[in-house]
């Protein structure tokens, strides 16, 4: 199917995918190990007889239930929105691989929801016992969701299958259980929670932030803080354990797109010494003075383990590039195997909806739109073409869009005819500043 465009000035459609999609993950992270967490503080609080302990988690769950079920779903339909609007034939590509997938997961979503509402609105109801079972079949249902969509999304990144070629084979199987599927299973799992500890430093903090220390609920914060400082460290190790396991499983082309980037290596020193300062913090904060802490600390902690993550995840998405799912769809929205033919017929493709124009800088336009939008802005903004081909000539720019892959591993090779570089080179004369 020929898909239109979708032009967000600026920020560029993927990076409106990127901004949804990170606070989503802080949110759907923080569902599957605060699940974890809640069980089993709440299974330990019952089994020692720690009733005000067990009373925090039930204010706390009122606290989880409301970001994660509310707001979650919120930004889980956002994704959705956002991804079939700027890579409608990856998602279109996506859903025909992984339709059974997300079947699965759709049950264990409906799992979670009917389960978290009656872990919450059934806390003093039930019976304890009875109680302590349905909080473990949220955090397992929760669980099995990250799972299953960490199979698809590390499709996403490498293709190589653990048991066969995918392109080869066509399974579904094949495809989930690819080359990078477990170790990011074990980072997102780290993350959760990493990410759920943190969340309930921050919940606590402010509950209790003019609670005397020398009271009892003094001592229930403190209690609170040591008992999460080792969900953090376990976090903290688990996230570091799979980024070096992912990372020595990265394809060569990959490993090169990181060797070149100064950013993604600003980003991997960022992501490693925050986690380096993290463990540190936790070391002298929570375990040896937990009294010390403050809405202020918890704050600190919070941002830095958000910017670790956000700093893997960005890194984890840039490397596809030029792919949006590996070996497939390129970031120009044609499949890897269609180059040839569309440096023959044409990139632009004439439909129901679209006629194409005759004025050479407008067609050079929707070439633009079609071929480069999804990475790039216009003019101005995010990775905007005029800037970058400030002080070109024409004959250089059609040079540089004839050979776009080859000194740059990360943009997808030409795929259109002579007539279309031709336009969009003049259009990119349009936009090109002609002074700094």
């Amino acid at each position: 199917m020929y898909y239109p465009w979708w032009y967000v000035p600026g920020l560029t459609a993927p990076m409106l995918i990127a901004v949804i999609a990170v606070v989503h993950v802080f949110v759907s992270h923080y569902a599957v190990g605060g699940g974890i967490l809640i069980a089993l503080e709440n299974q330990f609080a019952i089994k020692t007889g720690d009733k005000p302990y067990r009373e925090y988690w039930h204010q706390h769950a009122r606290f989880f239930v409301l970001l994660t079920v509310a707001f979650g779903a919120i930004t889980g339909v956002g994704i959705w929105w956002t991804i079939a609007l700027a890579s409608p034939l990856a998602t279109e590509m996506l859903i025909r691989t992984f339709v059974f997938g997300w079947a699965i997961e759709w049950v264990f979503f409906i799992i979670e929801i009917v389960a978290a509402f009656i872990m919450y609105y059934f806390w003093t109801r039930l019976p304890e016992k009875t109680h302590v079972v349905i909080a473990w079949i949220y955090a397992l249902a929760a669980w099995i969701s990250l799972v299953l969509i960490t199979g698809i999304t590390a499709f996403m990144l490498d293709s190589r299958g653990l048991f066969a070629n995918w392109s080869e084979t066509g399974n579904f199987w094949h495809a989930f259980f690819n080359i990078q599927f477990l170790p990011q299973t074990v980072i997102r799992t780290g993350a959760s929670i990493l990410l759920a500890a943190l969340y309930v430093f921050l919940h606590a903090a402010w509950t209790f932030r003019n609670v005397s220390m020398a009271s009892d609920s003094g001592a229930l914060f403190e209690k609170i803080v040591r008992r999460m400082s080792r969900p953090l460290i376990f976090g903290i190790v688990t996230v570091l354990i799979g980024v070096i396991w992912w990372f020595l499983l990265l394809s060569p082309s990959v490993l090169l797109i990181m060797e070149r980037s100064v950013l993604l290596n600003v980003l991997l020193t960022i992501f490693f010494g925050l986690c380096g300062l993290m463990t540190l913090l936790i070391i002298l904060g929570p375990m040896l003075n937990p009294r010390s802490i403050n809405v202020g600390f918890a704050v600190c902690l919070f941002i830095f383990g958000l910017t670790a993550l956000s700093s893997a995840e960005f890194i984890r998405e840039a490397v596809r590039k030029p792919w949006i799912v590996d070996q497939t769809v390129l970031g120009n929205q044609i499949y890897g195997d269609e180059i040839a033919e569309r440096q023959q017929s044409g990139f632009l493709r004439a439909s129901y909806w679209q006629q194409l124009p005759t004025e050479k800088i407008r067609f050079g336009g929707m070439v633009f739109m079609y071929h480069c939008n999804n990475c790039h802005a216009v003019d101005h903004g995010l990775s905007a073409a005029g800037p970058l081909l400030y002080g070109e000539s024409k004959e250089k720019i059609v040079e540089k869009l004839r050979t776009l892959n080859k000194p740059v591993v990360s943009m997808p090779p030409w795929s259109g005819t002579a007539e279309e570089l031709d336009a969009l080179a003049e259009f990119l004369l349009t936009v090109r500043p002609d002074k700094p």
